[in-house]
């Protein structure tokens, strides 16, 4: 298979399983995680223009398809700077370790976030909640998780 298409296929696949996890609606815990770990995951294997794409198109979707509330529209900008930079900080420091990658993105993209709902942005109490510490814990759970999955997937194609 033509190098291309293949990692197309594979980006496809993971934005596939991000929108799944949206569509499900397994709370905040689940759903960000499986997100991060995606986006982690699709950094790693495609790239991260793929990565950044896939972070670009879920937080839209999440309003979409009613994972977030309309009201939740103000924050989408944030979200997508959040996922890009996650992708991209993780990106540049898996050379060095994947796990610094993992924990410097995660505090970064928290950074983000914390930041716009707390000192940029009016928004509501349970949306400031949403965008706060939770954005912490489902940003390092997901890079655990995608690092496990990597592991994982290096040991299948070494065979």
């Amino acid at each position: 298979m033509n190098k291309k298409v293949g990692t197309l296929t594979r980006a496809a696949i993971l934005l596939a399983i991000a929108l799944v996890f949206q569509f499900v609606k397994m709370g905040q815990l689940v759903t960000g995680s499986g997100i991060n770990a995606v986006l982690i995951i699709a950094a790693q294997i495609c790239g991260l223009p793929w990565a950044m794409a896939i972070g670009f198109i879920t937080p839209f979707m999440a309003v979409v398809l009613g994972v977030q509330p309309p009201a939740m529209i103000i924050v989408v900008p944030f979200i997508i700077a959040g996922n890009i930079l996650y992708g991209t900080i993780y990106s540049l420091l898996k050379r060095r370790s994947k796990i610094i990658g993992v924990i410097a993105a995660a505090f970064i993209k928290f950074g983000l976030l914390y930041s716009a709902v707390n000192f940029f942005l009016t928004v509501n109490p349970p949306i400031k909640a949403a965008l706060s510490f939770p954005q912490l814990l489902t940003a390092l759970i997901g890079g655990s998780i995608a690092l496990v999955v990597l592991q994982v997937l290096e040991r299948i194609y070494k065979k």
